[in-house]
């Protein structure tokens, strides 16, 4: 009966995953479809800026898992897990992850053409290709495992417990004058021009000019 149970737990899952990303894909693409370039003094949404990252008020960071010095950065912590997917033939077993964990250094700056702004990076989507540092952790009380209890206050927790695998910790940097595209809402905030996400529009940070996919 449990065996049964876990089956139909993770059938479950998986279907929502799966529309959770056709939505999310979506909603995607009517955002980047009407974006705007943002211009001074014109918030409101969605809004694009193309321009290149600037170091911050605050200075230069370190990243802390690669030791890279960059404008800002993001760690993120993904939980691999095995899950059930219907078929023709019946469920087939497969991998899947989800993210339990992020830090991200604080704003991101980005001068661009028509307008310099401040991204508030929380929750957004990056697409910044290969990451600086990318490790995969199966051990509870691992090297790695203890590292990020010291960054993020705490080591990640399984939430599918015995179909857990492991954890994927990957790292991404953005460096001074890197080509960047931000699209998000607009909005302003203590005289500064500010891209974030709002609601369930998508905060996007891109290398890619313009951010597109095949799947698009």
């Amino acid at each position: 009966m449990y065996a049964l149970m876990a089956l139909i737990t993770a059938g479950v899952e998986a279907g929502a995953d799966a529309v959770a990303k056709t939505v999310g894909k979506a909603r995607r693409r009517r955002t980047l479809d009407k974006a705007e370039p943002l211009v001074d003094n014109a918030p409101g949404g969605p809004r694009e800026v193309a321009g290149r990252a600037v170091t911050g008020p605050g200075g230069p960071v370190t990243a802390p898992l690669s030791g890279l010095p960059c404008v800002w950065y993001a760690v993120t912590v993904l939980e691999r897990y095995w899950a059930w997917r219907p078929g023709p033939l019946g469920p087939t077993r497969v991998v899947r992850h989800v993210k339990v964990a992020e830090q991200i250094s604080g704003p991101l700056y980005v001068g661009g053409d028509t307008a310099a702004v401040r991204v508030d990076a929380h929750g957004a989507e990056l697409e910044l290709g290969e990451p600086a540092f990318a490790e995969f952790e199966d051990a509870p009380h691992g090297p790695l495992t203890a590292r990020l209890a010291a960054l993020l206050g705490a080591p990640p927790r399984p939430r599918h417990r015995e179909r857990t695998i492991g954890f994927v910790v990957e790292e991404l940097v953005i460096t001074d004058g890197e080509p960047l595209r931000v699209v998000g809402a607009a909005r302003t905030e203590l005289g500064d021009l500010v891209l974030a996400k709002s609601g369930l529009r998508p905060l996007i940070i891109s290398r890619t000019v313009p951010v597109s996919s095949p799947e698009d």
